[in-house]
């Protein structure tokens, strides 16, 4: 299960910061720094990614993996604009995506 994992993230700008104070608020326990020796750990991964195609979308890709198996245990993708207007907000519903999601009552099968 995701709450099975601690959170690792080591981004240190506003977005990174905000994620890992909502998953703080929701219970998580969230790790700046990696550490040998701890429960299952899941690493944030975020990424923007923009569509060449006209409309051109600006993708937030947010991923959250198993740094002993590389497994993706919770993912969210969703148009940036979509998220609202600041960093914040973009944090709040990526946040609200994680806490909702279905990896949170499934177990995770080992590698």
């Amino acid at each position: 299960m995701l709450r099975g994992y601690e959170i690792l993230i080591t981004r240190r700008d506003s977005l990174g910061q905000d994620i890992a104070e909502g998953l703080q608020r929701r219970g998580f326990t969230v790790r700046r720094q990696m550490r040998g020796g701890s429960r299952p750990t899941a690493y944030l991964l975020a990424f923007t990614l923009r569509e060449a195609e006209s409309p051109a979308v600006t993708w937030l890709h947010v991923r959250l993996a198993d740094t002993r198996t590389g497994a993706i245990v919770a993912a969210v993708s969703a148009p940036l604009d979509s998220l609202g207007a600041t960093t914040l907000d973009h944090a709040r519903a990526i946040v609200d995506s994680l806490a909702a999601s279905p990896a949170l009552g499934r177990q995770v099968s080992p590698p």
